[in-house]
This record gives structure tokens, C-alpha cells and sequence, in this order.
């Protein structure tokens, strides 16, 4: 059986969309189970006195670090970081933790940020 030009490009079209479809299936993965979701919390901190917590924002990855166990952790779900609050993304279970906190003054839910549009690591 002899294949064609145009069912030679037919086929590479078909590998392609087979291989973009496996990627981004693996990419997604499975669902996070119910209650496992991470959302957009925003919490307001007790600023300490000067020089008490010396960087203000490893102070804010501290207090985030008692909930999610580690600075690095801290780090990789924090979104903003700025005086006197912080916003992260953590479960709603990590929010109500968060909020007992010593020097944890408040925790509000915001509203998540769209999300970004997929791209294969270019822009």
C-alpha cells in the first residue's frame, strides 16, 4: 500500500494532536478531591515592632510556615507580600488554621484569579 503526500500529512496531523492531547492530560491531572481545592486568602498580620521580625516578608512566610510546615512551602503558595498582609494560596482547611495564628489578625477568601492561558513554555 502506497500513502500519498496528503496521507502522510494527515497522519503526522493526527500524531500531533494525539501527543498535544496526552501532554495536556497529563498536565492537568486528576481533580483535587472536595475540600482539597486551593483558593486566594488574604491575611491581615499584626505588624511587629521595628526590628522584632527584621524582614517583614520572611515574617509573613513564617506565619504562613505554621500552617503549610515549612518556609519553602510558604514561598511556593504565597502570592503578594507586602506590610501589615499577604495573600496565598491555601485550602479553605489552611485558612481557618491560619486564622489562629498568633499575630494573624484576619483571613478573607478573594476572588481567584483567572487563570492563565496554557501555553508549551513560550510566550
Amino acid at each position: 500500500m502506497r500513502t500519498t503526500a496528503s496521507g502522510r500529512m494527515l497522519l503526522s496531523v493526527l500524531v500531533a494532536l494525539a501527543v498535544t492531547a496526552a501532554h495536556h492530560a497529563a498536565a492537568v491531572g486528576p481533580p483535587k478531591p472536595r475540600g482539597q481545592e486551593t483558593h486566594l486568602f488574604e491575611a491581615t498580620v499584626r505588624v511587629p515592632d521595628n526590628g522584632a521580625a527584621g524582614d517583614l516578608e520572611e515574617y509573613n512566610y513564617r506565619l504562613l510556615a505554621n500552617v503549610l510546615g515549612s518556609v519553602e512551602a510558604a514561598r511556593s503558595a504565597m502570592y503578594e507580600s507586602e506590610l501589615g498582609l499577604f495573600s496565598a494560596f491555601i485550602t479553605n482547611n489552611q485558612a481557618r488554621r491560619l486564622s489562629k495564628v498568633p499575630g494573624v489578625l484576619k483571613v478573607t477568601r478573594l476572588e481567584d484569579p483567572p487563570a492563565l492561558p496554557e501555553t508549551d513554555g513560550h510566550l
